[in-house]
């Protein structure tokens, strides 16, 4: 596996594995090409340094979308925000996405940040227990939203 930036012109191929990854979960996420590449043009102005891949034999298989620049109004601070993680399911359990978490929190790490933040799905529990594997803490929930934190320091 090979971690690399993410590139604008690596949007088509984000686009077809965040479709793929969120089969099965699409009350959670966007369902038509237009939207999610919509989504993906947000992402890389937010924090486009932010931006990860992993790629096996040379395709992209999975992807974190890190924000380095996000203020957290529950944590009234500026936080590192994992907006999304999103791994190909016949990657998964192969160490892909907390390859991916991890760069993240590299990156939060060296913009001086001391927390982490994300929201995931409150049915989607692979995900829950995947973040709790990896030391994130359910802090509170809206609608059908969970947000976790991690403590970087």
């Amino acid at each position: 596996m090979k971690l690399r930036r993410a590139e604008e012109k690596d949007i088509k191929d984000l686009i077809h594995v965040y479709l793929g990854g969120y089969k099965g979960l699409e009350e959670y996420s966007y369902t038509h090409p237009d939207d999610v590449q919509a989504y993906l043009n947000w992402l890389f102005r937010r924090d486009v340094a932010g931006i990860w891949l992993a790629e096996e034999k040379g395709s992209v298989v999975g992807f974190v979308a890190s924000d380095g620049n996000w203020f957290s109004k529950r944590e009234g601070k500026v936080v590192g925000a994992i907006h999304e993680l999103v791994v190909l399911p016949d990657y998964r359990n192969m160490g892909i996405g907390k390859a991916l978490v991890e760069k993240a929190i590299e990156y939060f790490k060296s913009r001086g940040l001391d927390t982490a933040e994300l929201w995931v799905g409150d049915e989607n529990l692979q995900a829950l227990a995947f973040y709790k594997e990896l030391g994130f803490q359910e802090k509170d929930r809206f609608n059908y939203w969970v947000r976790m934190t991690k403590s970087l320091s």
